[in-house]
């Protein structure tokens, strides 16, 4: 595994690479994006109306591709979704309702500051072919550090041309996130252009021009992925009250916080994130990875709910800064265990469920939650969000506390 894992360097590097920038991109528009629709005069119920769109688009598109990325490559699947996110940008430029909603459909337009689009699913399958056991753990963690350490830096641009534009204007701020944002993901065709046969599956590996088998995964493995589908969408309709992109609107709302503003709390909130994946791999290795999914998550959410309850903006930001600690220990803990409950060959289509249908929980919540924070000024989506993440929690642990890991060290 060791010399499988040492000729992998480069790929791995490639990897990283791309999705440090992937959520640079990502963690900006997410917080220019909401305060640039806003200024032109978009309502925030059809801001969240637009989030949700490109929410479902994402997913589907995700979720689709789940039994074919084998036979289409993955490769090619990371190529296309970086074309079409290339091709679409400049859309952005108009905002007309129309080129918007093409941009949330096709493109790769993250509300949250997230991942969106297939991306993430065949970056996971790929990781979990090189690396088995607590290794995986550990490349996870370290991807996800990356993931958000990138996002948190994407809020510092964000609060940085906040700065420059109160002297230029909000509209070159914007028009230059928007070009930042094209350029990023022709950096990511080149860098997806580069990677070599290995990613793809072992049974296409050593020939480029076959294409791999479409996957008929076998009803325990559909149940498996539907039952963790089914819990993951509660998880994310949870989150899905709370997208980044309508907490930049609250704070803006709430307290009056300007775009400087805004960049550093959520730098702050995704380093902290940041930060806690790490932690993760190390919980994980004494506690286990279910028990570091579910009890590192439980308090996380206590604190989400008491974010809206407090007097003041200081209190208020003290106390999400707080939740971030934890907040995101679930993640690399929940990718190893989804990779570990079954075997290589359907881990992409395990992958492409998960995450897209995290994508469509997160998806049905923006749009009522948008309404809800104009109609509540006691933040009730906060509430909400908590409330839900909490049922998740308790009824993962019930169901799958018995069920054994028994693909962990498999490649």
């Amino acid at each position: 595994m060791k010399e499988v894992q040492g000729r992998s360097t480069g790929l791995v590097s490639r990897l990283l690479i791309a999705r440090a920038l992937r959520e640079n991109a990502f963690g900006m528009m997410a917080i220019v994006l909401p305060i640039g629709l806003r200024k032109e005069g978009l309502s925030l119920p059809l801001v969240g109306l637009l989030f949700t769109i490109a929410l479902l688009g994402s997913s589907t598109i995700t979720i689709l591709l789940g039994r074919f990325i084998n036979r289409v490559g993955r490769r090619r699947v990371l190529l296309i979704t970086s074309i079409l996110w290339v091709i679409t940008t400049p859309l952005l430029f108009y905002k007309s309702l129309v080129g918007l909603v093409l941009v949330a459909l096709l493109g790769s337009l993250s509300p949250n500051g997230k991942e969106v689009g297939p991306f993430l699913a065949v970056e996971q399958a790929v990781l979990s072919r090189l690396y088995g056991g607590p290794d995986r753990l550990r490349i996870y963690s370290w991807f996800n550090l990356v993931g958000y350490t990138s996002t948190a830096t994407g809020a510092l641009i964000a609060a940085t041309l906040g700065w420059v534009g109160s002297a230029k204007g909000l509209p070159w701020s914007f028009h230059l996130a928007i070009a930042s944002y094209g350029a990023i993901g022709l950096a990511q065709i080149i860098l997806y252009a580069g990677l070599p046969s290995k990613v793809e599956h072992s049974s296409q590996a050593h020939n480029d021009n076959v294409s791999g088998p479409t996957l008929k995964p076998s009803r325990p493995v559909r149940r498996l992925v539907y039952t963790l589908s089914a819990l993951f969408a509660l998880d994310a309709f949870g989150g899905g009250f709370i997208v980044q992109g309508l907490l930049v609107a609250w704070f803006h709302a709430r307290f009056g916080f300007n775009l400087v503003q805004l960049g550093g709390l959520f730098f702050g909130t995704n380093l902290l994130s940041g930060v806690s994946s790490v932690v993760a791999n190390l919980a994980a290795k004494r506690y286990g990875l279910l028990n570091t999914m579910v009890f590192t998550h439980l308090p996380s959410n206590v604190l989400l709910a008491l974010v809206p309850l407090m007097p003041t903006a200081n209190l208020a930001v003290g106390m999400l800064l707080f939740r971030h600690l934890f907040s995101q220990m679930d993640v690399p803990t929940r990718q190893a265990y989804t990779m570990a409950v079954v075997s290589p060959e359907n881990r992409a289509y395990m992958a492409s469920w998960t995450n897209g249908i995290r994508n469509y929980g997160t998806a049905l919540a923006p749009l009522a939650s948008s309404a809800l924070f104009v109609l509540s000024s006691s933040g009730l989506p906060y509430l909400i969000a908590a409330g839900l993440k909490i049922v998740y929690d308790l009824t993962f642990y019930s169901v799958f506390r018995h069920i054994p890991i028994d693909h962990a060290d498999e490649q």
